[in-house]
């Protein structure tokens, strides 16, 4: 009976429970009060946090005009999007262009004959041979080339043959010489025949008439005599002027058939390209000559350590390569020597006026030099190199045989099928359409020339043919026994000669590849990429090699491969057409582990076909990555199966059957180029094995002229995809069809966007004017206000805020001051309002000048500070990049954003955390005050049951009392 059970007392009746509940209450009221300001405290930390997310939101917006270059938005709109469509980026420039889109980009593909069936029947094809057309022995030459580099004027000439005859031939949309050729030669009017000798056009008669051939200008273009062949002919033929010579704005790696000239990208005060050494015979005096990047030691402008530094990249033409050589000639103090070009020989030379000093130049373990024409030729007072620009649509024949050229002494000897001989030594280091010009003419023998020398169908080779009629002996062609050009050639047919009036040379093996030749040119221009491959050389030690962008070009390819700790050897290939990797024997005896390569990431080492194994160890453990490729066939090998093989084979040609629906042989064998236009066309040999291949469409490049409804007076702009993307900075032209009328592409500022974008500005502002509204309203309906009612925090924004929307920009340029100026206001109840057709106008009357009110922004050079003003302690200034000279007013809004929600030292951060520490303040009184009233509590509660225990002792006393008192009277 010691303890309360319940809250009503045993003994007593006092309901306890309910009196300590209500005793408490009273004492819990302080409680009750923190707890009430708490949830106060938490509506204001959240209303602080609905603010702070507005005036982010604020500050994005306003941010948004500068990062989003809003104000360079631009919209690009095409008269005929049948034609083309276009899009425009911040970078692009205002303004109405027009296009004549000539032709869209096509694909090359090719069509076998037919075959009865597709999986059953063998094909019977050993082998093919797949590689570019680059590997061809001519050049087709850009007219834009032509004439020193200034191009020609396109139009239409006439030519009146010898008959009388005349015709119009229209070369306005013509841009190669090959073009040009065609369209004289298929005019079907005049009877003349086009052709090209070295750098000039040939014109000949055919027509047999009594007049004179005249070509002239017409429609008042100069077309002809931008040609070089406007006059009369002379004994039937107009040859014309030179058009396309060697020159100083001859770009490097237009030269040596495009394989251009290697320059190492070698750093330092000491580099040079090669050496130039002029001697009289006593003293010898070398010059340096560097034609890639200049460093030079520069010292810093606040002065210290010098620092090694780019000054000057490489050059890029020949006027670059002569202004470095004549340089370095005068810096070392060489008078009457210079450099200069040979135009008329497509060469280089280096002369000493005086003709009493000898002139040599001699590599720096790289082949610039070479590559310039300036190694290989004999020294003198004249130092004239070797060609380095063939003639029109031809190649030099030192592009032979890999690279190597034509070798032994040039003469060739003929003994025609009629019995006929002639002898003539030709020069290697001219064009091959030289030294076809000069077997020609030798051939002739009163009548006419008797040989005629060609390329061959594919166009890698050459064949020679005896036109005599002859049949009674053999063709004979033989060279010089121990230096023999015609086995250099191809064309030698030994003493015995051969039964036949041809001799084909087969392929000649044109390279292709140099060291200059960028990696982003290679597979049909996709590059190679970037990534890793691994190297296992011969005696098993593997090296990792990550391909960057760094590595431009072949010859860097190659340096790289050869700085490694490999037993290999990085190097062009035999054939020109590719890089092999080989074991370097020079390193010790052969290794017993084959060559290996292969990706790790990306897919370098594949694109560059050196992804593999060798096939042998010893002097033949290499791996050949040609780009010339052999996809060799089984006898029984199917129609399928030579698809199969054929697109395995990772010749960018891909391959697939046709069904013609013929009844006897339907099914075709399709090739078609993995790239676009020319850069994919590609060259097919089956050998003696007839696939009866059908060119169903060559591969051209896309093209349009720029900048006049006249194609022959607009800019040809070509290109080997339909998406033009380099010919208006920033603009982004699709080709969708052609058109024989300009279509007008208009590039204009995007008002929409620059409206789109306000508006968002204004929406943002209102949104967060009304939150600040709401937190801080009394509304008097329900007689309750806003968690920030008479908040001083939200009142100072609020005013800051409209603040900033009627000030002026700071600095900024124009006839607009003000957020009002172009429209936008502020309305009824205390919003911004924009008015559109008043952002227009502003937009229409001055564009810079808005851009300037919204976006100007000129940061402080603030960096450090001048301690004492007089520059002896400069230190580092820790609120750096937060002054301005000029700010618009969006800048301004951003300023005023940071300052109020900076996670560090905004005043709302810092209004946040005030009102958190009270809430925490508030948390810890009620935790004392609950541990307070449970204390309260217990004593109570026990001070209950006390009166409780008493209370039943005083019942039972009473109770025996009256126990005895009954007793009594009962006695």
């Amino acid at each position: 009976m010691s303890g309360i059970t319940s809250g009503v007392g045993l003994f007593s009746g006092i309901d306890s429970g309910s009196i300590i509940e209500q005793l408490l209450a009273i004492e819990a009221r302080p409680r009750g009060q923190a707890q009430a300001r708490i949830v106060q405290l938490q509506l204001q930390s959240a209303a602080y946090l609905d603010i702070n997310s507005r005036m982010n939101a604020l500050k994005s917006a306003a941010k948004l005009f500068r990062e989003a270059k809003t104000f360079q938005t631009r919209s690009a709109a095409s008269s005929d999007t049948d034609v083309l469509t276009a899009t425009a980026s911040t970078s692009a420039s205002n303004g109405s262009f027009q296009f004549i889109v000539d032709r869209l980009v096509s694909t090359q593909q090719m069509l076998s004959r037919g075959f009865a069936n597709s999986d059953t029947s063998a094909v019977g094809m050993s082998s093919m041979t797949l590689e570019s057309t680059t590997a061809r022995l001519d050049r087709d030459v850009a007219l834009a080339d032509l004439n020193s580099g200034a191009g020609v004027e396109r139009g239409r000439l006439s030519i009146t043959d010898s008959a009388g005859v005349a015709a119009t031939i229209d070369l306005s949309r013509a841009t190669t010489v090959s073009e040009v050729l065609d369209a004289i030669n298929s005019n079907g009017t005049a009877r003349v025949t086009a052709s090209v000798q070295g750098g000039k056009f040939v014109i000949t008669d055919t027509a047999g008439g009594a007049g004179t051939m005249t070509i002239a200008n017409s429609g008042g273009y100069n077309t002809a005599a931008s040609l070089g062949i406007a006059g009369s002919a002379v004994s039937g033929t107009i040859t014309g002027s030179t058009v396309y010579t060697l020159n100083t704005g001859t770009l490097l790696n237009q030269v040596n058939d495009g394989r251009g000239v290697y320059i190492d990208s070698e750093s330092g005060t000491a580099a040079h390209s090669f050496r130039i050494t002029i001697t009289d015979g006593v003293t010898p005096v070398t010059v340096n000559v560097n034609i890639g990047d200049v460093y030079e030691d520069v010292i810093p402008p606040g002065g210290g350590t010098a620092v090694l530094t780019k000054t000057a990249g490489a050059v890029t033409t020949m006027q670059g390569v002569l202004d470095r050589i004549n340089e370095a000639l005068t810096d070392a103090g060489v008078t009457n020597v210079s450099a200069g070009i040979d135009g008329t020989n497509g060469r280089m030379q280096i002369i000493d006026s005086t003709g009493l000093r000898t002139i040599s130049v001699a590599e720096n373990g790289d082949t610039t030099a070479t590559d310039l024409g300036l190694i290989g030729v004999t020294a003198g007072s004249t130092l004239s190199g070797r060609r380095i620009l063939s003639g029109l649509n031809s190649t030099l024949a030192g592009g032979l045989n890999g690279g190597a050229g034509v070798t032994g002494d040039g003469a060739l000897s003929f003994t025609l099928r009629n019995g006929a001989t002639f002898n003539v030594t030709v020069d290697p280091n001219q064009s091959l359409q030289d030294i076809f010009t000069q077997i020609e003419q030798a051939s002739n023998g009163g009548s006419g020339k008797r040989v005629s020398v060609a390329l061959d169908s594919k166009g890698t080779g050459i064949i020679v043919t005896d036109l005599t009629g002859g049949s009674s002996g053999n063709l004979i062609i033989t060279g010089t026994t121990g230096s023999d050009s015609a086995a250099s050639l191809g064309i030698s047919t030994g003493a015995a000669g051969v039964a036949a009036t041809t001799v084909s040379s087969g392929n000649l093996q044109r390279q292709y590849i140099s060291l200059a030749t960028p990696l982003a040119s290679l597979n049909s221009g996709r590059g190679v990429g970037t990534g890793t491959f691994r190297i296992v050389d011969p005696s098993g030690n593997t090296e990792r090699l990550t391909i960057t962008d760094n590595i431009k070009n072949v010859g860097d390819l190659i340096d790289f491969v050869n700085s490694r700790n490999l037993k290999v050897t990085a190097r062009i290939n035999n054939t020109g057409d590719g890089v092999e990797i080989v074991e370097d024997l020079t390193e010790g005896p052969a290794g017993t582990v084959k060559i290996s390569i292969v990706d790790e990431s990306g897919s370098v080492a594949r694109a560059l076909n050196l992804a593999g194994t060798a096939t042998e160890t010893g002097a033949n453990n290499k791996i050949n990555g040609s780009f010339e490729r052999v996809v060799t066939f089984n006898a029984a090998d199917t129609l399928q199966q030579v698809v199969e093989k054929i697109n395995s084979a990772g010749a960018g040609v891909s391959a697939a059957i046709v069904r013609d629906g013929s009844a006897s042989a339907p099914f075709r064998l399709s090739l078609t180029s993995a790239a676009t236009g020319t850069s994919g066309r590609f060259i097919v040999n089956t050998g003696t094995f007839d696939l009866g291949l059908q060119t169903l469409d060559a591969g051209r490049d896309a093209r349009m002229f720029y900048g006049s409804s006249d194609a022959a007076r607009g800019v040809a702009v070509i290109g080997s995809t339909n998406t033009m993307d380099s010919i208006l900075p920033g603009v982004r032209i699709d080709l969708k069809g052609t058109s024989n009328t300009p279509v007008t592409l208009t590039v204009q500022t995007d008002t929409s966007a620059i409206e789109t974008a306000v508006g968002d500005f204004v929406a943002a502002f209102n949104t967060t004017i009304g939150r600040i509204d709401t937190q801080s309203r009394y509304d008097e309906a329900t007689e309750r206000g806003g968690p920030l009612l008479s908040d001083g925090t939200a009142r100072e924004l609020r005013q800051a805020l409209f603040r900033v929307v009627s000030q002026p920009g700071i600095g900024t340029t124009g006839r607009f001051d003000t957020l009002a100026d172009v429209g936008i206001t502020v309305g009824d109840g205390g919003v911004l309002e924009l008015d559109a057709e008043r952002l227009r106008d502003a937009l229409a009357e001055d564009p810079a000048s808005v851009e300037s009110l919204f976006v100007t922004r000129t940061q402080n050079n603030d960096a450090t500070i001048d301690y004492f003003g007089d520059g002896s302690v400069i230190v580092r200034n820790p609120n750096a990049g937060q002054s301005f000279s000029a700010l618009g007013v969006m800048g301004q809004f951003e300023q005023l954003v940071d300052r109020y929600t900076d996670t560090v030292s905004g005043i709302l951060t810092g209004r946040t955390k005030s009102v958190d520490d009270q809430i925490k303040i508030q948390r810890t009184r009620i935790d004392a005050l609950t541990a307070r009233l449970e204390q309260r509590r217990t004593i109570l509660q026990r001070q209950f049951a006390a009166m409780e225990s008493a209370i039943g002792k005083l019942q039972t006393q009473q109770a025996a009392l009256g126990s005895i008192g009954s007793i009594s009277r009962a006695g």
